[in-house]
């Protein structure tokens, strides 16, 4: 079954490329849990602006749902930031669409939009699945679902008992530089 993946940064301990898998059948109701947990005038979820206690209680929350985790870490300082985000994409790219099934993937938009969108292309080139893959990028204010890869990345990175919370979900792919 054709899947989709919501995918998002973090510079912690490296480079990580967080990309979170969900079933189409789960995409509402992950989206309706994660518009719950925004406190009022909270546009989103955003592990960096969250109190402890805040972090604990969502990073509860969203592990009652269905969904994959595939973090990519390049380390930093043999590479820069850009070469580290290109690495993990072309790493990432063949394995969720040959291996996870992925129909769908929207990326968290930034200032890297345009590069992002030649390395993707090429890899979508590569796997020969212009026909059965799609990607955007989007902001997270305006899709929910880019929370979660905030929220697992955030986590794995934080370590200790941050990333137990989360830790069946995660399978972490370290980048040779």
């Amino acid at each position: 079954m054709p899947t989709h993946a919501f995918v998002d940064e973090s510079s912690r301990g490296g480079y990580l490329l967080c990309a979170v898998v969900l079933l189409p059948a789960d995409l509402v109701s992950a989206r309706r849990l994660l518009r719950g947990l925004c406190k009022p005038g909270q546009r989103r979820l955003h592990m960096k602006h969250e109190s402890d206690g805040r972090r604990r209680e969502i990073l509860s929350a969203v592990t009652q749902l269905e969904f994959q985790t595939r973090i990519y870490r390049a380390r930093l300082g043999v590479r820069s930031e850009r070469r580290a985000r290109d690495e993990c994409f072309r790493t990432m790219l063949p394995e969720l669409i040959g291996e996870l099934g992925v129909a769908r993937m929207v990326v968290e938009s930034c200032d890297q939009d345009r590069q992002d969108n030649q390395v993707i292309r090429e890899m979508v080139w590569k796997a020969q699945a212009e026909e059965q893959f799609t990607y955007l990028h989007s902001a997270p204010a305006n899709e929910p679902l880019l929370w979660l890869p905030d929220i697992v990345a955030w986590a794995a990175g934080r370590g200790g008992d941050w990333r137990r919370r989360c830790s069946d979900r995660l399978q972490i792919r370290d980048i040779d530089p």
